[in-house]
């Protein structure tokens, strides 16, 4: 389960909470199957208010390139369900890779401190009109900090937006602070 906060600062500093749950089944110590809910609350006042819930499976495949370095790799497809708005409904696809480097005693170790970068690319055959994130590419990097049953995460996400999918500019800058369970 994680709990997110999200604040964009572009041209129309949009805000949103949003609470995630996840179920992972291991298949061996490298694949991984995923199934996701997520839940988010965007809260704006010129580009208007929205519920989000967007059901999501996919696999992930991860490898230990080095002592502490790791590479992992996602393929999700997920149902966008937006309520309280005027965006509609829509299937995508995400494809998600990135490096994650443990400091200290290793990645997942208690009280460990850990750097991931990632880069994600949305695939939408037939973008939605101004709906931002049909189609983008997005690249992050955040720090985060295990704790005993927990983790805390703070972040810089860099969004490029295409041009027929967007009506407020083509880039995003967004800060984000999230808690995982």
């Amino acid at each position: 389960m994680e709990g997110n906060y999200k604040h964009a600062y572009q041209d129309s500093k949009w805000r949103r909470l949003g609470l995630d749950i996840g179920l992972y089944r291991k298949l061996n110590s490298n694949w991984t199957l995923l199934a996701e809910l997520t839940n988010h609350y965007r809260f704006e006042n010129e580009l208007g208010d929205f519920y989000e819930f967007r059901p999501t499976l996919g696999i992930q495949f991860q490898v230990l390139i080095i002592k502490n370095l790791s590479l992992k790799q996602r393929l999700l497809g997920e149902w966008r369900n937006f309520y309280v708005s005027k965006h509609d409904h829509y299937l995508r696809a995400r494809y998600n890779i990135g490096l994650n480097y443990g400091f200290g005693k290793g990645i997942t170790s208690s009280r460990s401190w850990s750097l991931t970068s990632s880069f994600e690319w949305y695939f939408l055959r037939d973008p939605i009109l101004k709906e931002r994130y049909s189609n983008s590419r997005e690249f992050s990097l955040f720090i985060s900090r295990n704790l005993e049953d927990a983790k805390i995460m703070i972040g810089y996400i860099r969004e490029v937006f295409l041009l027929n999918s967007d009506s407020f500019g083509t880039e995003g800058n967004t800060i984000s602070l999230r808690f995982v369970l």
